[in-house]
């Protein structure tokens, strides 16, 4: 018996150019089987009859440098669909800093990529990294939606 099993949805799967009507059967998290009129089991049944049914997106460009260490949410992507962001990618980021470089920072963010100052200032964690690494230590610690 699978866990969940999504029945009827109009599915875009990224491999075919054209969305097929279909069911999927997901068990332990994982899909077991895509196909049209499934017949097993579930423990829970969802109907997507007029819906479509796609992975989650992509975002491959993102300003969430700093709003990655307050926002487990990642709002507005994980509310439109988005799985998997990609941060850092404008060439200038959150890390490394140095002690007292952190206002050097907030305003080239500000300026550069127009995220207001005191959103910054208030809702990063500054102090907790100097390096990358440590920045990536810190995401690490994080749990995102």
């Amino acid at each position: 018996m699978h866990d969940i099993m999504i029945r009827g949805g109009l599915v875009y799967d990224g491999l075919d150019p054209v969305p097929q009507q279909l069911d999927i059967a997901i068990k332990d998290g994982l899909i077991q089987a895509m196909a049209a009129n499934l017949t097993a089991d579930a423990k829970v049944v969802i109907s997507a009859d007029g819906a479509i049914v796609a992975p989650a997106w992509v975002d491959i460009h993102t300003h969430y440098d700093g709003q990655v260490t307050w926002d487990s949410e990642m709002n507005p992507s994980a509310s439109h669909g988005v799985g998997t962001i990609v941060m850092g990618n404008c060439g200038v980021g959150f890390a490394p800093v140095p002690k007292g470089g952190e206002q050097d920072l907030i305003d080239l963010m500000e300026g550069v990529e127009d995220i207001p100052g005191s959103a910054l200032h208030e809702g990063m964690p500054w102090g907790a990294w100097e390096t990358y690494g440590e920045y990536l230590d810190l995401l690490e610690t994080k749990t995102y939606a």
